[in-house]
């Protein structure tokens, strides 16, 4: 093989492992990959297929040697798959166990993958299979649109750019027509190179690249997620958000048993950056992981607190009723439910511990039952008021750990943040030492938002710069999201953990005079953003700051706040069950902990990632099988019978000789003795398709069905006596050869 197709074969390699690696392993080393496949292609090109086998032996010797080693290795890059799935997908899976020690060896199960997609690349190139870099391809993009991660622009840039050098030096650099088309996506990739380039910005929030790479990945949750009209929230995206604007079209319709006011969550941001509100980091709930899949099994989930906390102190009072949510027009990645929720079927959400609920299904989900309890969201001061009261219960030592979680995760917010709201705060207020009661921090709060920014639903859009700063000293006015964004960090900064969450409310008008189960058309005119805090003991619930909201909705019952002498929650810590939520030691020393809590086998999930990874290999093998099957049936039933007779004769020659019954480009004298050989009665029938073969290559006279029907039956009965003539693993292999 010449030494030019191994040099095309590696820049393709070379440019799809580093888009891999940074889509799925970024945190990998990546030099030992590098130089293994470096050394293989170099022993391939030199020694071609012997010498890439001995690269190959001796990378899997050293494995063996250094067995601990390479093993740790494979349980790294697995965690780092894990954690793409976290941060990516909310996919959490249980870490494997690693020395923290580091390794030459460290990135060597990278190498020896790319070592496999490396030789499929080599043969492509070889044997001009330009559909097999075709595949290599569209298998990686859609990997960027399913995770919704993605490598740098420019990675893939590159890669685009090998694929196409590839492909047209597997065409000889002939002018095709295609050839020509091909100039429309290299220009493209040059525009988009060149749009990197020159918007310069020092955060990288606001990137041309970023922007360009969200946009994609925008259009393919559209496909999957969206039906209809592009909905008027952008799900915490800032750079998408433009004036408020909404359809006047049905997003959700809702049944309910006992029609009732409700905001229905959908979307929920925990961590704010200068372009947006994002999930809660993969790693951070990571973290927790196992206490919260502990409480989980304890029937102990933040989506549905509020019912429980209701259920554990007002149980006479408790009820629950039936609600039905049939999502139209809304993003069907999200279950939009009530802060009342309190039974969901565990099949329709990817994680019930996680911030938002996150459907199955590669679509989503468009219609989902519930039950909700019927103690409204406004009467959560009773329900505080009674759970301060009560001692010792299963549901108190549950949340005391859920608290710590929460305090430790939603009251950060960014420096520059911080100091915006300082120099816009009351001072007094800001740096108090204890924490506000709840009533009073609402109310410093709205005060707050009514001084520093006015309602309107067609404020300018805040673009290249910090979308707080933006609303406090430039534009100071603005409409839900606007609203909810400053609300969520003004309650954190003054001690309260604070989410921002966006979804639709089905308010007051929307449910008077209603019966039960009578159908109510959300309009998403009704999309909304808001603020949720977390009350001590109780959980979530959401507080209305956006201006002319408050009427839509029913008023918080604020005479049933805790009386000035109850066992309320201070600045320093959340609920007063003991032990201290904030006091990391004794939640961990806990021996009321739940079990599940206590002890995590890291390896819990390696056995089923190996199978899970062999059944993808199977897959595979069987997926190859039946696409070379389609292959030789579409070429062996050509309706021409001329082209039908030359392709069976030449399968079946070829078929011969891969399998040592016939030498190497063997006479048609040897070829019918040599069959007979392995079944005396085919002798005569191949010399008479050999005379049928003869007549489709050098007559002028047609071939008739007849003659392609009987050459067509010499085929099959080659083939079986082939088939039989093989023992073991050969005759497996002439069956994966030859389907």
């Amino acid at each position: 093989m010449k030494w030019l197709d191994g040099v095309v074969a590696y820049s393709v390699l070379l440019a799809a492992f580093f888009v891999i690696r940074a889509m799925l392993f970024p945190e990998m080393s990546s030099v030992p990959a590098l130089i293994l496949v470096l050394l293989w292609m170099v022993a391939r090109i030199l020694w071609k297929q012997r010498g890439g086998d001995i690269v190959l032996i001796a990378s899997v010797i050293v494995s063996l040697i250094f067995l601990s080693t390479y093993i740790d290795d494979v349980k790294r890059t697995i965690n780092a798959l894990f954690i793409t799935l976290s941060e990516h997908k909310h996919i959490y899976m249980d870490l494997l166990s690693v020395n923290e020690t580091t390794s030459w060896l460290n990135g060597m199960i990278l190498g020896q993958i790319a070592l496999l997609i490396g030789s499929a690349i080599y043969y492509a190139i070889a044997n001009q299979k330009r559909w097999i870099p075709v595949a290599l391809a569209i298998v990686i993009w859609s990997m960027q649109l399913l995770l919704g991660t993605s490598p740098a622009l420019i990675l893939d840039i590159l890669f685009f750019a090998a694929l196409i050098l590839a492909l047209l030096y597997m065409n000889q650099l002939t002018v095709h027509w295609w050839k020509r088309i091909a100039i429309v996506p290299i220009s493209l990739v040059m525009l988009m190179f060149t749009y990197t380039v020159i918007n310069e910005n020092g955060n990288e929030e606001f990137t041309g690249s970023s922007k360009m790479e969200d946009t994609v990945r925008y259009q393919g949750e559209k496909l999957r997620y969206f039906k209809g009209e592009e909905p008027v929230l952008t799900a915490g995206n800032f750079d998408r958000l433009s004036t408020f604007t909404p359809g006047d079209y049905t997003a959700l319709k809702v049944a309910m048993e006992n029609p009732s006011p409700l905001y229905l969550k959908g979307f929920v941001g925990s961590t704010y950056t200068p372009s947006g509100w994002k999930e809660i980091d993969g790693e951070a709930y990571r973290e927790e992981k196992s206490l919260l899949e502990a409480l989980e099994k304890e029937d102990f989930t933040g989506a549905k607190q509020l019912s429980l906390a209701a259920k554990s102190s007002l149980p006479e009072e408790y009820e629950e009723a039936k609600l039905v949510i049939q999502n139209v027009a809304a993003s069907s990645r999200y279950i939009y439910a009530p802060y009342e929720l309190a039974e969901l079927d565990d099949q329709l959400v990817r994680s019930k511990q996680a911030d938002a609920l996150h459907a199955t299904g590669i679509f989503g989900r468009r219609t989902v039952e519930m039950h909700y309890m019927l103690t409204p969201y406004t009467d959560y001061p009773q329900i505080a008021n009674a759970l301060y009261k009560t001692k010792d219960t299963d549901y108190l030592r549950r949340e005391s750990y859920y608290n710590q979680y929460v305090y430790n995760e939603y009251l950060s917010v960014p420096q520059d943040s911080l100091n915006v709201l300082r120099n816009h705060m009351d001072e007094g207020v800001v740096d108090s030492e204890t924490r506000l009661p709840y009533e009073q921090t609402i109310q410093e709060v709205e005060r707050f938002l009514a001084q520093s920014m006015s309602y309107n639903e067609h404020a300018e859009p805040i673009k290249d710069q910090d979308f707080l700063t933006g609303i406090l000293e430039k534009s100071k006015e603005g409409y839900s999201v606007h609203y909810a964004t400053v609300a969520t960090l003004a309650f954190r900064m003054l001690g309260t953990p604070a989410r921002y969450a966006e979804g639709y409310i089905v308010g007051l008008d929307d449910v008077k005079d209603l019966q039960s189960f009578s159908e109510i058309n959300v309009s998403e005119k009704n999309a909304h953003a808001w603020t949720e805090i977390y009350v001590d003991m109780v959980g979530w619930v959401p507080i209305e700051v956006t201006p002319g909201y408050a009427k839509k909705m029913p008023d918080i019952n604020k005479q049933d706040y805790p009386a000035a002498g109850a066992d309320l929650p201070d600045a320093n810590s959340g609920s007063t069950a003991e032990p201290e939520p904030n006091d990391t030691t004794e939640v961990q020393q806990d021996q009321d902990k739940p079990e599940d809590a206590k002890q995590v086998n890291p390896n819990t999930t390696i056995w089923f990632w190996m199978n899970l990874i062999i059944a993808l290999v199977i897959f595979i093998l069987l997926l190859l099988y039946f696409l070379r099957k389609r292959k030789r049936q579409q070429k062996l039933q050509v309706k021409d019978h001329r082209v039908a007779v030359v392709h069976h004769v030449q399968l079946m020659v070829q078929m011969l000789e891969k399998e040592q019954v016939v030498a190497k480009l063997p006479s048609f004298e040897t070829v019918p003795e040599a069959v007979g050989k392995i079944d005396p009665r085919l002798r005569q029938d191949f010399e008479d398709g050999l005379k049928i073969y003869q007549k489709a290559m050098y007559s002028p006279h047609g071939v008739t069905h007849e003659e392609r029907a009987e050459v067509e039956t010499l085929f099959a009965h080659v083939h079986t006596a082939v088939k039989k003539s093989k023992k073991g693993l050969k005759k497996l292999r002439f069956i994966v050869r030859y389907p």
